[in-house]
């Protein structure tokens, strides 16, 4: 018997003991290879990915959803407003500085044009009292919150104003000015007063916060564009509005009278004609303190209100 019918008998034998036939040139301590276990198909990751990448893009949706459920119309959809109202505050009995350099925003007094500008509440020329509305449809609770009392809640809790979203997809936020105002008495409640006229009537703190303040004070801003503000504000064709699903408010489409009756409060002479150059649509004085102020206080401090200027450009 030669050495192939040899090696041939061996291999057979192998096979009927068994054990796997081995080629030629194999090494005979090589492991055999394992079988039943395939490879994870490329199939299954590209659905693993795209599973990952779809809840991503839907968590990115959830979240800019949320920034516009959660900024106001006024702050996500801007319009250019500009009129004027005086406020005090007082925190048991102490009269907070707006003209304190804490409040101030530099402003370009030089400047009078039909740019919305980045901040829409602002106090500036180190005057006190005096606010600046430059976007249409603030509340006083946006102007608490701008100065550090947040009763309206929000993004970032009383850090943010909310996020514009009329330059989308790029998105701005809208910082408040800072945490100015003092901390509020724990025992402490808002008693909030309006002049009315010569006189004064008080208000609802919840109006006050929550209220556009043409609508609060019950007069309206003759800012040439207002009333074409408050007509956009009733249309719901935006894209956005669309886009997540939300009505908005149609209060201010409807006629001025019905909510701002746009009378005269008992101004006269020379005051009306500054009201009128100064687009002042109201005053108010707010009480931080536990007891309802006198009748005596409340005047005193309507007593004490900022003179107005001549000017019908001063930011």
């Amino acid at each position: 018997m030669n050495e192939d019918q040899t090696q041939e008998g061996d291999e057979a034998s192998e096979r009927s003991n068994g054990a796997p036939s081995k080629k030629h040139g194999e090494n005979s301590n090589e492991k055999p290879k394992l079988r039943g276990k395939p490879r994870r198909p490329l199939r299954k990751l590209l659905i693993a990915a795209g599973s990952t990448i779809a809840v991503l893009l839907l968590l990115a949706g959830a979240f800019v959803g949320y920034l516009y459920a959660s900024s106001p119309i006024s702050i996500r959809e801007p319009l250019l407003e500009h009129y004027h109202f005086r406020m005090q505050i007082l925190v048991n009995g102490k009269s907070e500085n707006f003209g304190d350099a804490k409040y101030q925003t530099p402003y370009d007094k030089g400047s009078c044009n039909a740019a919305l500008p980045n901040e829409p509440i602002h106090f500036h020329d180190n005057i006190d009292q005096f606010v600046h509305i430059h976007w249409e449809g603030i509340t006083g609770g946006q102007v608490l919150k701008h100065y550090g009392w947040n009763f309206i809640g929000g993004i970032h809790g009383s850090g943010s104003l909310g996020y514009r979203f009329d330059s989308a997809p790029k998105l701005q936020n809208i910082p408040i000015h800072g945490t100015t105002l003092p901390a509020i008495p724990d025992n402490a409640a808002f008693h909030v007063f309006i002049r009315d006229g010569d006189n004064y009537k008080e208000k609802s703190f919840d109006d006050f916060t929550h209220q556009d303040l043409e609508e609060f004070f019950g007069r309206t801003s003759n800012f040439p564009a207002n009333k074409l503000n408050k007509a956009k504000r009733g249309q719901l064709d935006t894209k956005l509005r669309e886009m997540f699903q939300r009505v908005s408010p149609t209060a201010y489409a409807q006629d001025n009278a019905t909510h701002h009756s746009g009378a005269s409060h008992g101004h006269s002479g020379d005051t009306a004609e500054l009201t009128r150059l100064n687009n002042l649509i109201g005053d108010v004085v707010l009480f931080v303190q536990k007891d309802k102020p006198s009748d005596s206080a409340v005047k005193d401090r309507f007593n004490r209100l900022a003179p107005l200027s001549d000017s019908t450009c001063g930011g």
